[in-house]
């Protein structure tokens, strides 16, 4: 009794969904918005696709005639767009030629003789800006005083040289007192064993290079420049081998 109730109930919904449902067949009969696009559309219908017509295969493309291009003409040398010819020396200045001097004038003037020597060339320099508008004149010599119309008195003045003109010095040590060479706790060892050198070899000295008298500053380093560390090196002499063997011999003989 229940299953076959059940089944009766099933049966009448089934039966009225079909009838609530609308035809979709006219329905999509009568919508012309979904119409494929390989079905004819009707002439009043405002959605209608135009399709591009269709190349056909075999279609032949005409070919036009096209000019070759000129071929290029190398320029020659001396056209007419050449406003100058280069002319480049081969032969050396002579000695006369190299060490000219001559002031800026002069160097383009010269120039210009150049440039005339080509036919249809010339030389353009630069225009020079004025550096001042100030025209600067010569003081009279001698000078006048503006207010007595007198000329000055002529003063002297001493004017220090920047070198000193000295005697020969015979203990010096310019790489310890001049350029400040310092060996630490063995600089006095070494100054002094350089004082005893140049006592020893003290007639050698004073005996060579009789004919300079004294000595100049001129072209040594200044003290406390960064100079490098210079040997000594003792010239050959002989006036300063004579006198120091004389000194040798004399104090053999006097102190024997």
């Amino acid at each position: 009794m229940r299953t076959t109730l059940a089944a009766a109930i099933l049966t009448l919904t089934f039966v009225s969904a079909a009838q609530a449902q609308p035809d979709i067949t006219a329905t999509l009969a009568s919508d012309d918005s979904i119409t494929p696009k390989f079905v004819p559309v009707k002439k009043g219908s405002a959605k209608s696709v135009q399709t591009a017509p269709a190349k056909p295969a075999n279609a032949i493309t005409p070919i036009t005639f096209v000019q070759p291009m000129p071929a290029l003409q190398p320029r020659k040398l001396g056209a007419p767009e050449d406003s100058a010819e280069v002319y480049v020396r081969l032969e050396l200045p002579g000695p006369q030629r190299l060490f000219t001097r001559e002031s800026e004038s002069q160097f383009f003037e010269r120039l210009a003789q150049d440039i005339r020597k080509t036919p249809g060339a010339r030389a353009i320099f630069p225009e020079e800006p004025s550096i001042s508008k100030v025209t600067l004149t010569q003081m009279p010599f001698p000078r006048v005083d503006p207010i007595t119309k007198k000329t000055y008195a002529f003063q002297q003045t001493t004017v220090e040289p920047c070198y000193v003109y000295h005697g020969r010095l015979y203990f010096e040590q310019p790489n310890f007192e001049r350029t400040g060479w310092n060996f630490g706790v063995l600089q006095p060892a070494i100054s002094l064993g350089v004082f005893y050198y140049d006592l020893a070899l003290l007639p050698y000295h004073v005996c060579s290079d009789l004919q300079r008298g004294a000595e100049c500053s001129a072209g040594k380093c200044l003290p406390g420049d960064p100079a490098p560390l210079l040997l000594p090196r003792e010239r050959f002499s002989v006036t300063g081998l004579v006198g120091q063997t004389s000194v040798i011999l004399g104090g053999y003989y006097l102190f024997p």
